[in-house]
């Protein structure tokens, strides 16, 4: 009887002890994410520093020599001579003109979004084509014959390439000479095939064409526009060497100034066929990668070129081309963790209606549902860390911390699955956003709209060398790109 007992008292501590391993073994995730899936980081590091602290590494090796310095357009090293950050616009102003830009860029993707008339009579009465605020990273082209050095932005989300058009020659790149160059000529209106390759932003019409010159017209989300002469000329890119004649570009004859005072236009960056990425692709095959930095304070980098080899870890996820908007770089998000917790979210709501990845956009959008999902859970592992949130939101930013009282602060880590099993591990840098030296919030926003589209923005592509092999159809992400 004692031998029945000792055995029923054995067998009912190792069922006991296999429900408790059972129990434990059930939440394996949020028991590492306690230790392993936070970082800390130094609050200043979130803040733009008043002195230029260039930054040049990279993981992708492509062609030597193949790397163009990238500025922040408001920070000390766009203008050494400045020497102070603090010309800089304000969080709030910057939040605002996202808002305009992500506007106007979902507005591109509405299905019933109507096409804007790009025949147009006079400048004051134009219905131009709505393109999208400019972005705020910038780089350094020469045009024309000899070289003009002229400050681009560069943006993924946009295709021409145009620069401000004058008389007179400019020593701060802000302004290109025509009558300067012997290589410029214009793209006649008539009788051009090359003029209807900007549809639908060309305009031939007798206000417009007296001299059979095909003119272009673009307005942006923030109400900035350009508008000019279709134009060819040489194009040199000094770092790597390579020159491209006969090159296309828009000569700006008017344009909005207060968005772009400090720069001479735009380097569209996107697939069509009027883009940089197409007319350089005999020479660079469709690759480029670049690496924004983690503050204004310092500089990162446009590489241009095919590769010649990758780390053997690296891993790509496929570039989506989407029929309506093909212009457009589309990735597949499979899921998203917080602290190393795999958020419960139907695949649907990752899937419809898509996403881009856009250099120009600088919050994150995802759509109502996803982001809340993974505000929640933000939220909840900074209450378990001790973090309380600030009362006041700002903006569209409505996850926020005082960080007054603080020199550090420890945040969880936000990572991002994407189509082939590539995960994007965001670090301090990547999840908040310091709107000034007492407060950060969490650098995601949702989308009003469930039909909106999810943007994957810069202040998430920060650090990363994000490579693009546009011919090749995919992506790739390599952390510690620039600093």
């Amino acid at each position: 009887m004692a031998t029945l007992n000792c055995f029923s008292l054995l067998t009912t501590f190792l069922i006991y002890s296999s429900l408790l391993l059972v129990l434990f073994s059930y939440f394996p995730e949020k028991s590492v994410a306690l230790g392993s899936h936070f970082e800390t980081i130094e609050i200043t590091s979130l803040l733009t520093a008043p002195d230029c602290r260039r930054s040049f590494t990279g993981t992708i090796i492509l062609h030597q020599n193949s790397r163009l310095e990238v500025f922040h357009r408001y920070g000390p090293c766009s203008n050494p001579g400045a020497g102070s950050p603090y010309n800089m616009p304000s969080a709030h102003d910057i939040l605002q003109q996202d808002q305009l830009r992500v506007q106007s860029l979902q507005a591109r993707f509405k299905p019933n979004s109507k096409k804007q008339n790009s025949q147009f009579q006079d400048t004051k009465e134009a219905n131009l084509p709505v393109q999208f605020s400019p972005g705020d990273y910038t780089v350094n082209v020469d045009i024309g014959t000899p070289g003009q050095q002229l400050t681009l932005i560069f943006d993924t989300g946009s295709d021409l390439i145009w620069t401000r058009c004058s008389d007179t020659l400019s020593s701060s790149g802000i302004n290109f000479n025509a009558s300067a160059s012997s290589s410029f000529s214009t793209i006649p209106c008539h009788n051009s095939s090359i003029c209807t390759e900007l549809l639908p932003i060309h305009m031939c019409n007798e206000f417009y064409s007296t001299n059979d010159t095909c003119f272009y017209g673009l307005q942006y989300g923030d109400g900035s526009y350009s508008i000019g002469a279709f134009s060819m000329e040489s194009l040199n890119v000094t770092q790597t060497g390579d020159v491209f004649p006969n090159f296309l570009f828009g000569c700006a004859q008017e344009i909005e100034d207060d968005a772009y005072s400090d720069v001479a236009g735009m380097l569209g960056l996107g697939r069509d066929t009027i883009s940089f990425v197409s007319q350089t692709e005999e020479t660079y095959r469709g690759v480029f990668s670049y690496c924004f930095p983690s503050t204004p304070s310092s500089t990162g980098f446009l590489k241009l070129g095919q590769k010649d080899h990758y780390p053997n870890d690296v891993k790509f996820t496929p570039l989506i081309t989407n029929s309506k908007h093909p212009s457009f770089y589309f990735i597949h998000i499979i899921s998203i963790s917080v602290g190393g917790v795999q958020l419960l979210i139907d695949q649907s709501y990752l899937d419809y209606p898509g996403t881009i990845i856009d250099s120009g956009t600088v919050i994150t959008r995802l759509s109502m549902y996803v982001y809340t999902t993974m505000r929640d859970e933000f939220q909840k592992q900074m209450n378990d860390s001790g973090y309380q949130l600030a009362t006041d939101a700002v903006s569209l930013l409505d996850t926020c911390y005082d960080t007054s009282n603080h020199e550090t602060i420890t945040v969880p880590t936000i990572s991002f699955t994407l189509n082939g099993n590539v995960t994007v591990d965001l670090n301090s840098s990547t999840t908040l956003y310091a709107i000034d030296p007492t407060l950060a919030c969490l650098a995601f926003a949702g989308n009003s709209d469930h039909k909106d589209l999810s943007i994957f923005g810069n202040t998430q592509q920060k650090t990363f060398e994000v490579m693009y092999d546009v011919d090749g159809g995919k992506l790739g992400f390599f952390p510690n790109g620039c600093h």
